[in-house]
């Protein structure tokens, strides 16, 4: 099976990488073409028994991951976390936000955080990011993450 994830932002090359390694069977592998070395994925599929090899190919790397009889389902879902959260900081993680405020995904969205709409982004994405780290992964002005963190926050208060 072969993947391109060449261009795209995180972590949408990791959810790509992850739905079609459910999708494969004992001894078959997959390839991925980036931009990127997949430095913070390949301790995940190390630790999940994957077979991995990365090279370099005209500017470009590849991926290679085998499935073992040994390899583990990769699982980035949210794990149960409190429903309140002490207080909302930017470096709340985005997981434990819409747990406890589950109408938090309008604001986000709003905000411009669309890839929350997905729900299979939803499970992997905001697990992996804090408020902070989104407001750069979007390259969100100061002054647009302060409205937010102010929309946010007065979920605190309702």
């Amino acid at each position: 099976m072969m993947l391109d994830v060449r261009g795209l932002k995180a972590p949408q090359p990791a959810v790509m990488i992850i739905e079609a390694l459910g999708k494969l069977k004992t001894g078959e592998t997959l390839e991925v073409i980036g931009d990127k070395p997949f430095v913070d994925l390949l301790p995940k599929l190390e630790e999940a028994g994957y077979g991995i090899e990365v090279k370099e190919v005209a500017g470009f790397f590849v991926l290679r991951v085998t499935k073992t009889e040994n390899s583990q389902e990769l699982n980035m879902e949210v794990k149960e976390c409190d429903d309140k959260l002490e207080e909302i900081t930017e470096d709340t993680n985005v997981a434990k936000l819409l747990k406890a405020y589950p109408e938090s995904l309008k604001i986000l969205v709003k905000y411009g955080f669309s890839p929350l709409e997905n729900p299979v982004m939803r499970k992997t994405l905001a697990r992996t990011i804090t408020l902070k780290g989104a407001k750069k992964l979007l390259g969100m002005s100061d002054e647009k993450f302060k409205a937010m963190m102010e929309e946010l926050k007065a979920l605190e208060r309702a």
